[in-house]
């Protein structure tokens, strides 16, 4: 299986509808419903995505689409050692070397994003796509 980790971007624009080609999200989303890929995010995109959807849509809303999160995606936490080594590394946006390394102690076959500089990170050894050509290397 294809195991997946969701950037919060592109949970968030899917939800609070901020992307003009959702169906392309939601295609990522039917493949993690129909078990072809499966789907992570880490604690802390889940709280950057309560972050933005309380303030877009206020705690209510924000509470039901965290539980839809919650129920289609597997849950990662980050350790010490892997906060360290992004840290350690080379990556200048710590926020995206720590999804990084946590990807890799996870073994994660991908990252998707649509952050373009968080795409400049893919590497052979974790390939990292914007849904659009997560979706054209799946097939």
């Amino acid at each position: 299986m294809n195991k997946m980790l969701f950037d919060a971007n592109v949970l968030l624009d899917f939800f609070l509808e901020r992307n003009p080609h959702p169906e392309k999200i939601e295609k990522l989303f039917s493949l993690i419903d129909n078990k072809t890929v499966e789907g992570y995010v880490t604690v802390s995109i889940l709280q950057i995505c309560a972050y933005y959807l309380t303030s877009a849509k206020g705690v209510e809303v924000a509470k039901e689409v965290l539980e839809m999160i919650i129920l289609k995606f597997q849950l990662l936490e980050g350790t010490k050692k892997t906060v360290l080594n992004a840290l350690k590394s080379e990556h200048r946006d710590i926020e995206d070397a720590i999804h990084y390394f946590i990807a890799v102690e996870y073994e994660m076959n991908a990252i998707v994003t649509l952050d373009k500089n968080f795409i400049k990170l893919s590497s052979r050894y974790l390939p990292i796509y914007s849904p659009s050509d997560l979706l054209r290397v799946l097939g």
